[in-house]
């Protein structure tokens, strides 16, 4: 992929959304919260985990601006995430220990969306295989000899 194509890609779009909203929402839990360590990784959550993910897992859609609603819907359940696993680890660890806690568990809960979100292209049978590898039909199965 080139420069002028990717700088039109719904991806790019995807990124450029991420960044623009991880900056000041990073600002302002770092302002409102009071941990410098929460507003960096929020930033980081938002604008390189986010955008990752799309890139890894979701189909590219055609036009730019479904993509930068994906990414606004994705940032604020990001956020969410983010901000309730900060407060139910705040009681246990200090500052820096719950926010890396919080972090943890959206880059986990990113992965497995992620990865549940993955298609081969191929529907899978009960033991994981992909339909139609190796099964071959007996002879005369289909009515033909």
């Amino acid at each position: 992929m080139d420069v002028r194509s990717y700088l039109r890609s719904t991806r790019f779009a995807v990124v450029l959304t991420g960044i623009a909203v991880a900056i000041p929402v990073g600002f302002l839990v770092t302002e409102f919260v009071g941990n410098d360590s929460l507003g960096f990784l929020a930033m980081f959550v938002l604008g390189v985990s986010v955008p990752r993910t799309y890139s890894r897992s979701w189909p590219e859609h055609d036009e730019r601006l479904h993509g930068v609603a994906w990414a606004l819907a994705a940032c604020a359940l990001a956020l969410l995430v983010f901000l309730t696993a900060y407060v139910g680890t705040s009681a246990f660890f200090g500052d820096f220990g719950s926010a890396v806690g919080a972090f943890l568990v959206v880059e986990v809960a990113l992965a497995a969306t992620g990865r549940s979100f993955e298609s081969d292209g191929a529907p899978d049978d009960a033991d994981g295989a992909a339909v139609g590898e190796g099964d071959e039909a007996p002879a005369g199965a289909d009515g033909s000899n």
